[in-house]
């Protein structure tokens, strides 16, 4: 009995011949089909940064605001005690600076005292500021001490705001004297024994003129009658 040799090795070498000319074409149809869709996909990411970049939208500027509009609207009833034992809740609100109690830091996990303020920026420009430290037991000659020694700048500290060419505060809060709700430069504690309910930044940065509102939440009009219990 005898084998037939020849034939087993023609059979071998056909096996090792390696891919056919249908399967090298699907390959590189596959293969090209990726690389589209891969630029396509990456043209389209640009395309869309692009836009975002065009609407001037920057995520930590928000995140900066929507930080502030947090901090603001958790300004709380710290009572404080002048020369004449009246009590007050803290709230300091001038054209130029604001400050306040709030109880939703940005740093710390204590209730800060809050410095909003505009400053001379480069080139004769303006920035607003953001300031916080502890607040503790800290009375009214103490909050005024820190601010005239600049030690609230001790604390930590984000610039909103920069290269402005104007920036002013504006607050509408209830006046117990006149029975309504008004706007006004200036809104003290003090004076109007009450918290304002709305804070507006005002600003100009070039030809363009821009407002940001904070609400606070926590307010009541019976805190007029604090002194009276």
């Amino acid at each position: 009995m005898s084998l037939d040799l020849k034939g087993s090795s023609q059979i071998f070498k056909y096996s090792k011949a390696g891919y056919t000319l249908l399967e090298v074409l699907v390959a590189i149809i596959i293969f090209s089909s990726m690389v589209v869709l891969a630029t396509y996909a990456l043209n389209q990411g640009l395309m869309q940064y692009q836009g975002v970049v065009e609407r001037g939208v920057n995520f930590w500027d928000n995140a900066r605001h929507l930080w502030v509009s947090r901090s603001v609207g958790a300004a709380t009833d710290y009572y404080i005690v002048d020369d004449r034992n009246l009590w007050f809740p803290y709230f300091e609100g001038y054209k130029d600076r604001l400050s306040y109690v709030s109880i939703s830091p940005l740093a710390t996990n204590i209730p800060v005292v809050v410095w909003l303020i505009k400053e001379k920026d480069k080139d004769a420009k303006y920035a607003l500021v953001y300031y916080e430290i502890p607040v503790y037991t800290k009375g009214m000659k103490d909050l005024e001490r820190d601010y005239f020694l600049g030690n609230y700048k001790k604390g930590h500290s984000i610039k909103i705001l920069d290269e402005l060419d104007e920036l002013n505060f504006k607050y509408y809060g209830y006046d117990f004297r006149q029975q309504k709700e008004i706007w006004v430069e200036n809104f003290t504690g003090k004076n109007y024994l009450i918290l304002p309910y709305l804070v507006r930044v005002d600003f100009k940065k070039g030809a363009q003129e821009h407002s940001f509102f904070y609400r606070i939440n926590t307010n009541s009009t019976y805190k007029r009658d604090y002194n009276e219990q």
